[in-house]
Parts: structure tokens; sequence; C-alpha cells
């Protein structure tokens, strides 16, 4: 087995000096020398290093670069690709690299850590032993396209599919994700696949990530609040992922929403929710359609962000971001 792991930087090639964590060029190489001392290595590997950067600094160039690096070796024969990352952004750089690949045969997971991997606390040596294991029954599991390893503080190792993270809880380090689905549970080196989760086949090819921009473009993300103010010019606004309430709901009520999604269809911005489910709808959620807003159900928010971006950038329609791409999930 030939494993490539690309190396970006983040906390898990990082070193505490003092109070500051910053990147340490030789830290990413040292995970590979603490994992073989712990584990043991039976499997050959080379090395790529498209970027070193803390994750919370990530840009769309960054995200095209990591892409770019896994698009171009996805296909050079590995049995599969390890990406160290950092945890800020984890779910922004894995949700463009399952855009990219789609179902690739060739399985590439994502693995960061909370802590520097000289802490006893971290999950590093953890997160990627998860990694590895997936790798390893990729064929057996059905593993294809991109996931995600992380232990989370209950000391239970699992694999995600990337597009179904979630924003991380302030003030925490667990990985979360839409329905708390997880696609298998590693357990040393076995590993065993979740028999309930149910996904949504691929309806659309993968996207390029070669046209990403350094920004979002005309791209606006907005996220409710009680007593919300609403931006008082769209100029250079060309869509909106509008994140809702945990029941997929905002204030349809208020004056300055109502005001500000007529504003929004004078101006031709697309204006796109996030967060709701199928089913039973609350009363403010029937007004969606008067306001203009389109939900966009069993996606996470920022999977749907990063798939309206790459679309754009790859100049496809916007009509695919109704369809599934790496498996939306079902429920």
């Amino acid at each position: 087995m030939k494993i490539l792991f690309a190396f970006t930087g983040g906390t898990i090639g990082s070193t505490l000096s003092g109070e500051t964590i910053s990147t340490d060029s030789s830290k990413p190489y040292k995970i590979i020398d603490a994992y073989r001392e712990a584990f043991g290595i039976d499997f050959d590997y080379d090395t790529v290093e498209p970027y070193n950067e803390l994750s919370e600094n990530s840009t769309g160039d960054h995200l095209r670069a990591l892409c770019d690096c896994v698009c171009e070796k996805i296909n050079l024969g590995y049995d599969g690709i390890i990406v160290t990352h950092g945890t800020d952004t984890l779910q922004y750089s894995a949700s463009a690299i399952a855009y990219s690949i789609g179902l690739s045969d060739t399985p590439v997971c994502v693995v960061s850590s909370n802590f520097p991997i000289e802490d006893p606390r971290s999950n590093a040596l953890a997160n990627l032993r998860g990694a590895v294991a997936l790798i390893k029954n990729a064929r057996g599991l059905g593993a294809r396209g991109a996931f995600v390893s992380y232990r989370n503080p209950d000391n239970t190792t699992k694999i995600y599919r990337a597009t179904h993270l979630l924003e991380s809880k302030p003030f925490t380090d667990e990985v979360c994700t839409a329905y708390d689905a997880y696609f298998a549970l590693v357990d040393g080196d076995k590993i065993i696949k979740n028999p309930a989760l149910c996904e949504i086949e691929d309806e659309i090819e993968p996207i390029k990530p070669s046209g990403l921009t350094r920004d979002c473009g005309g791209i606006l993300v907005l996220a409710p609040y009680v007593g919300m103010t609403y931006p008082p010019c769209l100029d250079g606004i060309t869509h909106i992922i509008l994140n809702s309430y945990h029941s997929g709901t905002i204030n349809t009520k208020s004056p300055e929403a109502v005001s500000f999604f007529a504003h929004a269809r004078e101006k031709g911005v697309k204006v796109y929710l996030t967060g709701a489910m199928a089913g039973p709808e609350y009363e403010s959620a029937t007004l969606f359609e008067k306001l203009g807003i389109i939900p966009i159900r069993n996606i996470s928010p920022i999977s749907a962000y990063i798939k309206l971006w790459m679309l754009l950038c790859a100049g496809r329609g916007e009509g695919e971001m109704m369809r599934s791409l790496s498996c939306d999930i079902a429920r």
C-alpha cells in the first residue's frame, strides 16, 4: 500500500513556543515519525506540501492550490491521500476537495489536531490512525471520495464525509456533522461502516478547482440573530447564502427582512437558505417563496457555500446547486 501525504500547516504542523502556536516547516514530517513510533509503518509513502499556513488564514488561493494538488496526484497509483490541515477551516477545505474529486476510487482523508502533537491532549495520532485504517479498508467499505478522520472528546474516532461537516462550536474542538451522521467508526486498526447512514448519490460531475478566485467575489454569507440588521447595500453582490436557525427558520415577520429580500429581488440577487430539512415547516418558513428565498435541503451550510463558489468560478450553472454531489445526506 502506498499513501501520499499532503502537508498544509495548521495546528497539526505547528509548534508551541511560549504562549504562541505557529507553523513549523519541520513539524509535518515529525507526525510520521511519531506515528511510526506509536504504531509502526507498514506502508510506503510520498510527501508533498502545497503550502504551509495556519488554517484561519486560508483564502481561495489556498483552496485552489490544495485541490489542484490533490487532483493532480489522485490518479498516480496511490491507494489514498492524507491531507494534514488546521481545524479552524477544516470544513471548507474538506468540502472543496470533495467537490473537486467527486466519488473518486482513490479516497482522500483530511486529518487535523486539536493541540500540537507533542501535547498529551493531542488527537493527531488517533486521527491519522483512522485515516490510514480507512485507506487500508477502502475497497471493502466502498469508501470513495473525500473524508475526515477525527477523535472527539468522547475518545471515539470516526470517519466523516467531507461534505457533511458543520461549523465547529465555539470554545470546543469537536467535529460536528449534519444529523450527527458519520461514515464509519474506527476501533484501533478495525473500521466499521455506519449501517444507518443514508446518502444521496452523485448527480453532477466533479467541479474543476483551477478557476477558484482568492475571495468569493459576489457571494454574501449571512447568519440570523435576534434583532438582525441587514446590509443596506448589495452593490457587487450576486448571490446570498443565508444560514438559518437550527429549525431551518429565520424571522420572516421582520419589516427589515421583507424590505431586504425585496431589494435583493430587484437587484437580481439569488438567495439560498441552508439548514432546512425536508418535511413539515414552521409557519415562518412558508413565506420563503414569497420573499424569493430558495431553501437548499439536507446539505451543510459550509458545503453549500463552497459548492456555489466553485460552480460560479468554474462557469457552471447555479441550477446544479439543487442537485447533489459527493453524497449529500438523505433524511
